[in-house]
């Protein structure tokens, strides 16, 4: 027989994240409940009714929480794949405790996207083609003298990265062609893995006093609320980047904003606390920063559909081969995003 898989994403996730001939493939060894049956809106009752006599589940932005009331209504669910990254308040401690369930997460796959976005939020802003582009549209050609002569390209500056989390591990990937000094903060990484990533372990005031860019990537824990502070901020170096592409709790936003308002750095933000900002929030209007709406992460088009994929080879590999990439373990959570 067949494995029964349990579809939980709203209609508009499933088209976005659901290329036709993945569903495809997911049918050669498995039902599931079809696409353009889905809701708008996933709801508790159309989950009690898919996870009756579901093996699996694929879950996503969107999702509701799962309930006991759930878990009662599902006796033989043993494996959810979760098509987005965090798994926090979505699966119950009664999932791995009672039900032995099985979980799996496309964080590492949103990783390498987030990656990508701090990488380009660090050379845009290098080279001021913020300011640059904004002259240009003003009618002016040069992009004057001050932003010609004092843009720079990343080879061999110093980067430091708080977090080796599965993106600060992929930004260190990524910047590696570049020769840059790599910097990190991590009390619970080793020496011998730092070695491995090819990073020097330093304490955060250092970090933040010999860094030409700082980006961060910790998860939302108490450990990590407000790491970046009043304390810390000053000490960052004239002209230096400051990237949070992580979560807005990790910044102490009222410090960061006095630090901003002397001109003396820059910043990309990404995220804020509370999301999103106000409309009369400073980020919104100081020039030294560049604010997107969360962004960084699985939100491209192809990146989008490269979770649907994931999910589904996750779903063939647990149940045809017995094998499980990407879990994720109750005793992770409290160190992850």
């Amino acid at each position: 027989m067949k494995t029964k898989v349990a579809i939980l994403v709203n209609k508009p996730m499933a088209n976005s994240i659901f290329a036709p001939a993945d569903l495809d493939y997911l049918a050669e060894f498995a039902d599931y409940n079809p696409i353009d049956e889905l809701p708008d809106t996933m709801t508790l009752d159309f989950m009690r009714e898919q996870l009756k006599d579901a093996d699996c589940a694929v879950t996503c932005w969107g999702t509701p929480n799962i309930t006991d009331e759930l878990i009662d209504c599902a006796p033989n669910l043993r494996f959810i794949a979760h098509a987005a990254g965090t798994v926090k308040n979505l699966i119950p401690p009664r999932m791995w405790k009672e039900r032995k369930c099985r979980v799996t997460s496309n964080a590492p796959v949103i990783a390498e996207a987030v990656a990508q976005t701090t990488l380009s939020f660090i050379l845009t802003s290098l080279g001021q083609f913020w300011s640059i582009s904004k002259s240009t549209r003003d009618g002016n050609w040069s992009g004057g003298e001050k932003s010609t002569f004092t843009t720079k390209t990343i080879n061999g500056l110093t980067v430091g990265i708080v977090g080796a989390s599965l993106v600060g591990q992929e930004v260190i990937k990524i910047l590696e062609p570049f020769k840059c000094k790599l910097l990190l903060c991590d009390p619970y990484i080793s020496k011998y893995d730092a070695e491995a990533l090819g990073v020097t372990l330093v304490d955060m005031d250092t970090l933040m006093k010999t860094s030409d860019i700082v980006t961060l990537h910790t998860p939302a824990n108490p450990d990590c609320y407000h790491i970046v502070n009043g304390d810390n901020l000053p000490l960052m170096k004239d002209g230096a980047l400051l990237v949070n592409t992580s979560r807005g709790t990790v910044i102490d936003e009222p410090a960061l904003i006095k630090e901003l308002e002397t001109g003396r750095i820059f910043a990309c933000v990404d995220v804020t606390d509370p999301e999103p900002p106000a409309k009369d929030h400073p980020f919104r209007s100081l020039p030294n920063v560049i604010l997107t709406p969360h962004i960084a992460g699985g939100h491209t088009a192809n990146g989008r559909k490269k979770l649907g994929r994931n999910s589904i080879n996750t779903i063939y590999n647990y149940t045809v081969k017995g094998i499980i990439k990407f879990e994720v373990r109750e005793e992770m959570l409290s160190r992850m995003a």
